[in-house]
């Protein structure tokens, strides 16, 4: 599923300051290229630094690799998924800011989701994505 794109790469300004402050880089997780490259362009456009993988196990080297500030990850990556990344990447750091997605419902993984992870329907808009990231940096997402 590929993200909506309207409006896509608009950042508040009090946002857009404080990422120029100190860079936010966030880790995108997804194993379809179409739909990672497009939610990368609009957090890099945003003004994230991006780090990409196509797969829980490709992450996993980047994170032990890598300080990343925000860990976004589709739930449904083919191999180990979105929310078994997620409960390891919490186990090594324990703080770190999760954004799952997924084209099914967060009921359909609300078993397997971990307490703290924010949660991110697809098809989403580009504009949504950027925001849960800002939350998320901010302790403010909502699972």
């Amino acid at each position: 599923m590929i993200p909506i794109s309207p409006l896509w790469s608009r950042a508040s300004q009090a946002a857009c300051a404080t990422l120029e402050a100190s860079p936010i880089h966030v880790l995108v997780v997804e194993d379809d290229l179409t739909v990672r490259a497009v939610a990368a362009e609009a957090l890099e456009e945003a003004g994230f630094v991006v780090l990409i993988a196509a797969s829980a196990e490709e992450a996993e080297i980047i994170l032990s690799q890598e300080m990343i500030d925000v860990l976004f990850t589709d739930i449904d990556l083919g191999g180990r998924d979105g929310c078994d990344l997620a409960h390891r990447a919490f186990k090594a750091q324990p703080d770190l800011p999760v954004v799952l997605a997924s084209g099914r419902s967060r009921r359909c993984h609300a078993a397997r989701i971990p307490v703290g992870a924010a949660f991110l329907a697809k098809p989403y808009r580009l504009s949504h994505l950027i925001d849960e990231v800002h939350r998320a940096v901010q302790g403010e997402s909502i699972p």
